[in-house]
């Protein structure tokens, strides 16, 4: 998949989120959903089984989460835990995380 398919489904399909940087939001479209996993801590929602508070964020290629202090989407704020660039050939195609809902916000 070339990246002008990758930001016509991203801005067609994908959810506004907010993310913010510096103490600066800044709204993306990207794909943002609980994490389907079969282990302890489990809970059942429309999608399947998810961990509780935890979700996958499938985002835009030249927006790297790595320093991205929190995601804010539907009136709720989340975490970076993991974040990945996924390569297609010599580029990157988009940029994949795992986040984590947070209890309380840092203020960003």
């Amino acid at each position: 998949m070339d990246g002008s398919t990758w930001e016509r489904l991203l801005e067609r399909f994908g959810q506004k989120v907010t993310l913010y940087q510096a103490g600066l939001g800044s709204d993306v479209k990207a794909f943002f959903q609980p994490v389907g996993e079969r282990s302890a801590g489990e809970e059942a929602t429309a999608l399947g089984v998810a961990p509780e508070g935890k979700y996958l964020y499938l985002g835009p290629a030249e927006i790297d989460p790595e320093g991205v202090e929190e995601l804010s989407w539907n009136g709720r704020f989340y975490h970076f835990i993991r974040v990945r660039a996924v390569p297609a050939g010599e580029k990157i195609a988009y940029r994949w995380a795992l986040a984590e809902e947070l209890d309380e916000r840092s203020g960003a």
